[in-house]
C-alpha cells in the first residue's frame, strides 16, 4: 500500500472521532475497531516497507501511529510512537509532535510532563519566529491546565489561542478554542 493510500484513510476517521464534552474535550473515538484497523494498516505498512524510509515518511508513521493509539485510549504505544517522532524531528515537524507528545502524556495522567512538552512546543515557536503552530500549543496546554485544575492560566492559554486563531481567520479552530472557553465558564465559573 502506498503511503498516499493510507493517508486517504486517515481522513475518513474524522467521523469516528469527537471530542467528549464530559471529559476536559478529550478526543475519543466512538469505533474504537475502525480506529484499531488503519493503525493496524499504518504497522503492517512499515513492516513491509522494502526500502528505507525517507524521514518525511517516517516521522509521518510514528506521528499518526502515536496519535491515533492515544485517540483510542492506549497511551504507551502512543507515547513510544510519538517519543520516537520527537527524537527524529526538526523544525515544524518538532513542534508539532511535541505538542502531540504533551497530549499522550496528558491522556496517561502525567500532566507535569505533558505541560514540558507544552512549554518546549511554545519555546520552540519563538525560536523559530513561528506562530503557524503556537495557537495549537497554547490551547493544548490550555486543556492540560484545566485537568488540573489551573483555571486562569488554562483561561489565558485559551484566550492566546483565540488571539492566534482570529487572526488567522479560520472558524473551525475559532470554534475549537471558543468550545474551550465555553467550557471553562461551565466548569470553572470564569466569565
Amino acid at each position: 500500500m502506498k503511503i498516499e493510500d493510507l493517508k486517504k484513510k486517515l481522513g475518513t476517521l474524522q467521523s469516528f472521532i469527537y471530542f467528549d464534552e464530559n471529559n476536559f474535550l478529550r478526543e475519543k473515538c466512538s469505533d474504537e475497531d475502525v480506529i484499531q484497523n488503519v493503525i493496524s494498516e499504518f504497522e503492517s505498512a512499515i513492516l513491509k516497507w522494502s526500502n528505507p524510509f525517507p524521514l518525511e515518511d517516517l516521522l509521518f508513521f510514528y506521528g499518526t501511529i502515536g496519535n491515533l493509539y492515544r485517540i483510542k485510549g492506549e497511551v504507551k504505544p502512543a507515547i513510544e510512537a510519538l517519543s520516537k517522532a520527537v527524537e527524529l524531528s526538526e523544525g515544524n515537524n518538532q513542534i508539532s509532535n511535541l505538542i502531540r507528545l504533551g497530549e499522550a502524556l496528558k491522556y496517561a495522567g502525567k500532566h507535569q510532563q505533558a505541560l514540558s512538552k507544552f512549554n518546549a512546543a511554545i519555546d520552540q515557536c519563538a525560536k523559530q519566529e513561528n506562530s503557524q503552530l503556537l495557537d495549537f500549543a497554547y490551547q493544548h496546554k490550555g486543556k492540560c491546565l484545566l485537568e488540573i485544575e489551573e483555571i486562569g492560566e488554562a483561561d489565558e492559554c485559551f484566550r492566546k489561542a483565540m488571539d492566534l486563531r482570529v487572526q488567522k481567520g479560520d472558524e473551525s479552530l475559532i470554534d475549537s478554542t471558543q468550545r474551550a472557553l465555553n467550557f471553562i465558564k461551565r466548569y470553572g465559573g470564569l466569565e
